[in-house]
């Protein structure tokens, strides 16, 4: 027994720091369980981290990350292996829908039941052990108080979990990885929840010792009907970057992109030198929607107005399969000067883009400019506003106005050479056409790629 006859609290807050500390980690490194669905093998384990919530990982594709809840205790799921033999298998003699979930039904339940049972396992197994070094054993009251806190410690983190869940956690899913499997990682999320329903059955099964256990999870919204009729691209600020239409390139190629709009600054000073680097568009082969930027320059737009597949806009409207973008350039890029016009000039460009929206027949689906400035006083009028100029990616919500901030795609240019770097970002956006032949935005997938720490995050915003 530890010996401190002068401060007992001292004691007792001391026995209590290493058992909680013990506890937590004993869970880390020793709580896990595995199970086997069909052709694939999984992990559940779980580990200290000030980021909760839940990872999905899945060699060597990548990993998806979920903000499920605030408890720094994240849950690590880990695809382990897949049959594919048997897979080829299954594929020639699929079970009917039902008997598929009632098996994965089965073993998830007992996935669950390991995994709970051994992070109690462990928790207390390590606990006894601790007591043990510290010369507290069985016979001594401070052991069954020992063993109860370790029990406590762990019943309040897995209730804790439960009250902080987030049941939209699931809308806006993070993906870290290689970007050629974002597209199927991404889309993961949305087709493993057809019917959660059955996770939701399972875990309320689980739970009925512990009542606060993911009480809210079978509340989890049903994500299957993200199935898009068109895949909008948003990009931003390229200035003079060869390598942001590389980028572009291969979101085009790789999640099936049939439109995109540049909300400007495509060169940084709009001069005849720079304007070779507009020809990159002509190799995507789909509709480019351009809205003059402040870098932009008269020279730049005639010769983008040379490329067939681009479509400027500057006080006018495009409809293009059916969606309706609207809006205006910036001032500046009505002549050579680069910088930002004073605020007499922004004001009256703002009040010709509103008179001009004011006089549409129909309200566009969007709204883009380059400056944010340009759209406050739509703010709340129209859906969706696109802009760009801050070079720092923003996605909000404004009086029911959705206002969408690229950052930028060419990661500034010259201006992104830093240590930390600036990283090229973009934004595809899902649409889908409703009944009445009108378009309602699904989800926007924000892709932010920084070249100096090599690391890829796609995060995903759900709209009901």
């Amino acid at each position: 027994m530890i010996k401190v006859t002068n401060h007992p609290w001292i004691k007792n807050a001391v026995i209590l720091t290493l058992i909680i500390i013990t506890t937590l980690f004993s869970i880390e490194f020793f709580a896990k369980t595995s199970f086997d669905y069909d052709s694939f093998s999984f992990t559940i384990q779980s580990k200290i981290s000030v980021a909760g919530g839940t990872i999905l990982e899945i060699p060597p594709v990548g990993q998806l990350f979920l903000k499920s809840h605030h408890t720094p205790w994240q849950l690590v799921i880990t695809l382990n292996e897949i049959n594919f033999n048997k897979l080829e298998q299954q594929l020639t003699s699929l079970a009917s829908k039902e008997e598929l979930l009632d098996l994965f039904q089965i073993e998830v339940k007992k996935a669950l039941f390991a995994f709970i049972g051994s992070v109690f396992l462990c928790g207390i197994i390590a606990t006894a052990l601790l007591l043990c070094l510290l010369r507290i054993y069985p016979s001594d009251p401070w052991f069954g108080r020992g063993l109860f806190a370790s029990v406590l410690v762990m019943t309040l983190f897995i209730g804790l979990t439960a009250a902080t869940y987030d049941q939209n956690a699931i809308k806006h899913p993070q993906y870290q990885g290689a970007l050629e499997s974002a597209p199927w990682a991404m889309n993961l999320v949305s087709m493993s929840l057809d019917n959660i329903e059955v996770l939701g059955s399972s875990l309320r099964k689980v739970s009925e010792g512990l009542p606060m256990l993911y009480k809210q999870a079978v509340q989890i919204q049903n994500m299957g009907e993200l199935q898009p009729d068109l895949a909008v691209l948003h990009v931003s600020d390229i200035h003079n970057n060869p390598a942001a239409f590389e980028f572009i390139q291969e979101l085009v190629a790789n999640f099936n992109i049939k439109l995109i709009i540049d909300t400007g600054d495509v060169t940084d000073y709009g001069t005849a030198f720079e304007a070779d680097i507009v020809s990159n568009i002509e190799k995507f082969k789909i509709p480019y929607v351009f809205i003059p930027g402040n870098h932009d320059s008269p020279l730049i737009i005639e010769r983008l107005k040379q490329i067939k597949n681009v479509r400027i806009i500057d006080k006018t409207t495009e409809t293009i399969a059916g969606l309706t973008i609207a809006g205006i350039g910036d001032p500046a890029a009505d002549s050579f000067n680069s910088d930002v016009s004073p605020t007499e000039v922004m004001d009256a460009r703002r009040t010709d883009l509103n008179e001009y929206l004011a006089s549409l027949e129909q309200q566009p689906d969007i709204v883009a400019v380059h400056n944010r400035q340009l759209a406050k006083d739509i703010i709340g009028k129209y859906p969706l506003i696109l802009h760009g100029h801050d070079h720092k990616y923003n996605l909000s919500i404004v009086n029911g106005t959705i206002l969408h901030d690229a950052g930028t795609t060419g990661a500034a240019g010259i201006r992104g050479l830093t240590a930390k770097g600036v990283p090229y970002s973009a934004a595809i956006l899902y649409w889908k056409k409703t009944e009445d032949g009108s378009w309602k935005l699904q989800a926007i997938d924000s892709i932010k790629v920084n070249g100096t720490e090599g690391r890829l995050t796609i995060d995903r915003h759900s709209y009901s």
